[in-house]
């Protein structure tokens, strides 16, 4: 399901109105050959006129560059900056690399730069914008790139796929017209997810487990966005020694400039307090801790923002290196952070619900809900259950992708209600919420809602008055987003149910207007985390006297095994969760001759398996609503060459449990088909259980 089209659509640049400057006429002589100097200020769609068959048509099309500005909470949740103007600079850029040794990352410091206004363009609501580009100007950022060994992986923003799993390289961009077709992302792997949490924090990492695909035919688009989310969405101060730092020092510039090769006037703007990184550094070729990199062509990006109101905007986001990731074949979107004083909204995936009919709950962020009295494939009113994603498995085998129906999926995390509440004669509503036996009014404000009026920014938040009865805000108003009801955050295991009431405001207060409720919805909320406990870890020399010895399971065990033998592990553990998806136990052990072996074919006396069971036995997918517990007891061996090391069991499990606010990444053209091939698993735990083979 593509994201929804905004109701206040960005404004775009003209390509037939873009001229070709002095900068833009000696790239095209270099990309095509061809002297064009004296059509400098002719526009670059005129050129083909001119220039007739001795220029390739092709560099003279236009490549639509897209991307959206967000804002960052304090969960790491991406809100978009809406109406803000984004200015497009073609800059040239010179650089002192700074690469400590030991590091697998380098710095860079600006020391010159010049740049000349490619384009003003505006985000819409969902803080997308676009800009188009000569496909030469394309080209020649490619081609520099390519001709100079390693500057394809070193001038790139690092993404979490980089991060993670830097022996993968990419397949070369090709500098041509026609982008080249997205790479199919590999699978990631559960060794990856627990890289994550070493270097990211755990909603990044959360974010990863979610896209991992668990079966066959499952999208591999969420798994693709997420790995090539920024790894480093703010820039990290560099870990400069005090030898580095005296390098900075105006008395020392002659001495850098020495050993740069460079004239000292040329470091005459470089400053310690401006420096942009961490970047992976080239892993192929050696990088010298202090290195120049000169004259690099990019595409740098201002955001400005009206954040108070005045008519006046004001800078929310600074030119940072290497937005655009051109070493990407089929250029990715453009991601821009703003800062703190950054407007943001509510969110730019709420479904509009069209012209209001009568008044009803419609949505739970952007998931259809049943309205009571009407069919649903999506949602049960009563039970409050999603229909749809993480279906229940026929056999239980996560690869396999035998979903049955129907799911009893909970919700999970913050979202909105969604809804039609416009109503004759009503000033304002109220969301009645009732869990437990206990009946209450949804009182937590909303917002901003924005428009822009005479080129002014407007806000609005919305705010119950006397602690429930929210004011009407008609659609026709132009606010936007529209159809926000309430905001609801609801933690522990529980049905709720919500309805609204309509009131009308006098000089006395606000009244409720007698047969105004609409029927109660229930939703089912789950924010709990499965629970995973190891009850024994044991290990043994098969095929001799001895039985099997305990180890301790919150520990780092140690296995002193006698002599060269083979070694043999039972680890019993145990699942419960109250809406439990699925589990996983990946084993680990020192390189890839060493991993812990599953033991299914009843040798040495252990228990034999049958091919489903031997497919169950480490991996599960539940089976119907009721299949939240589950116990194992594995058995694993290494072989008598093993290598001494530490060996890991993790033990994943996941929730049912699916945030309504996600948007269902299939293309089919029919919701339901799409919501079905979702299998998100944001509330997840995996304790991992370890032991030392001497």
């Amino acid at each position: 399901m593509p994201a929804h089209a905004p109701r206040f659509p960005g404004t775009t640049n003209d390509p037939n109105k873009l001229p070709l400057t002095a900068r833009r006429a000696k790239r095209l002589t270099t990309i095509a050959g061809l002297r064009v100097t004296e059509h400098v200020d002719k526009p670059v769609v005129a050129l083909g006129d001119v220039l007739g068959p001795r220029i390739d048509p092709r560099l003279l099309f236009f490549r639509k560059l897209c991307g959206q500005v967000v804002k960052i909470d304090a969960a790491g949740d991406e809100y978009p900056v809406p109406f803000a103007t984004v200015t497009v600079y073609d800059t040239d850029l010179r650089l002192l690399a700074w690469s400590p040794p030991g590091w697998p990352y380098s710095w860079f410091f600006p020391f010159g730069w010049s740049r000349e206004q490619l384009a003003s363009v505006t985000t819409d609501e969902c803080g997308r914008f676009c800009v188009w580009v000569p496909q030469f100007d394309v080209d020649y950022y490619l081609r520099w790139r390519l001709e100079r060994r390693c500057y394809l992986e070193w001038l790139r923003r690092p993404t979490l796929g980089d991060l993670l799993d830097p022996g993968t390289p990419e397949a070369p961009p090709r500098p041509q017209p026609a982008p080249a077709p997205s790479l199919p992302l590999a699978r990631i792997s559960p060794t990856i997810i627990r890289r994550a949490a070493h270097v990211l924090d755990e909603n990044s990492a959360a974010r990863l487990r979610e896209a991992a695909p668990e079966r066959v035919g499952a999208l591999l688009e969420p798994a693709d966005g997420s790995m090539r989310r920024l790894a480093f969405p703010e820039l990290q101060r560099p870990p400069l020694t005090p030898e580095a730092v005296k390098m900075f020092d105006p008395t020392m510039r002659t001495r850098l400039a020495a050993r740069l090769g460079l004239p000292t006037r040329e470091l005459a703007r470089l400053d310690l307090k401006r420096a942009f990184g961490p970047f992976l550094r080239c892993h192929t070729v050696i990088v010298p801790e202090w290195s120049p990199i000169l004259d690099i062509p990019d595409l740098t990006f201002e955001v400005t923002q009206d954040v108070n109101g005045d008519g006046v905007q004001e800078v929310i986001y600074r030119e940072g290196l290497f937005d655009v990731r051109w070493n990407a074949g089929a250029l990715p979107e453009i991601k821009l952070q703003a800062d703190p004083s950054a407007i943001a909204g509510p969110s730019c995936d709420i479904p509009d619900v069209g012209e209001c009919g009568e008044p009803a709950i419609l949505f739970a962020g952007n998931y259809p809900l049943q309205v009571p009295g009407n069919a649903s494939d999506y949602h049960d009113a009563g039970t409050g259950y999603a229909l749809l994603p993480n279906r229940p498995d026929e056999n239980g085998i996560p690869s396999e992708g035998a979903r049955i129906e129907p799911a009893q999926a909970p919700l999970a995390g913050a979202f909105y209600l969604v809804g039609c509440a416009e109503r004759p004669g009503a000033t304002h509503y109220r969301v009645h919420h009732e869990v437990g036996g206990v009946s209450s009014f949804v009182n937590r404000s909303h917002g901003p809602l924005m428009r822009v009026v005479g080129g002014v920014l407007q806000q609005r938040v919305v705010s119950p008055v006397d602690g429930q009865w929210y004011p009407i805000i008609p659609r026709s108003e132009g606010w936007t987003p529209a159809g926000i009801l309430a905001r609801i955050v609801e933690a522990g295991d529980n049905r709720h149910t919500f309805h609204l009431e309509f009131g009308q405001e006098s000089a006395a207060g606000i009244t409720a207007i007698a047969g105004s409720a609409t029927a109660p919805v229930a939703l089912h909320i789950d924010a709990t985390r499965p629970t995973v406990t190891t009850h024994a870890l044991r290990w043994r020399h098969p095929g001799g006297s001895g039985g099997w010895s305990d180890l301790p399971v919150d520990d780092c065990a140690v296995v002193r095994r006698l002599g060269n033998k083979r070694v043999q592990i039972h680890l019993r553990f145990s699942v419960n969760a109250n809406h439990l998806r699925s589990m996983k136990v990946t084993a680990q052990g020192c390189g890839p001759a060493a991993v812990p072996v599953l033991i299914t074919d009843g040798r040495d006396g252990l228990p034999t398996y049958g091919a489903d069971d031997s497919q169950r036995l480490a991996q599960y997918w539940h089976r119907s609503a009721s299949d939240n517990t589950l116990t194992r007891d594995l058995y694993y061996e290494l072989p008598a060459n093993a290598d001494a090391g530490c060996y890991t069991f993790a033990l994943w499990a996941s929730s049912r449990a699916f945030h309504p606010t996600m948007v269902p990444s299939g293309d089919s053209g029919d919701p339901v088909v799409d919501w079905k091939h979702e299998d998100p698993a944001p509330i997840w735990v995996q304790p991992v259980v370890r032991f030392a083979l001497q």
